[in-house]
């Protein structure tokens, strides 16, 4: 993770740049909070990918852009 909190490895390959992120905070309401930052990512491989930490987990999470 950089020190601005983006991620600088998905699965083991480098993160080339950031195009886009975003947060999603939702349902502080209730005793399931989700609280997301997210990161769309272009890897050096040239492949498009999303990635977000989940605040309420502590860890990271990968899926298709």
């Amino acid at each position: 993770m950089h020190v601005d909190g983006s991620p600088r490895l998905v699965n083991r390959l480098l993160v080339a740049f950031v195009r886009e992120e975003w947060r999603v905070v939702d349902r502080w309401w209730t005793d399931e909070p989700v609280n997301r930052r997210y990161f769309e990512v272009i890897l050096e491989s040239g492949q498009n990918t999303c990635v977000y930490r989940d605040a309420e987990a502590g860890c990271w999470f990968s899926q298709r852009a």
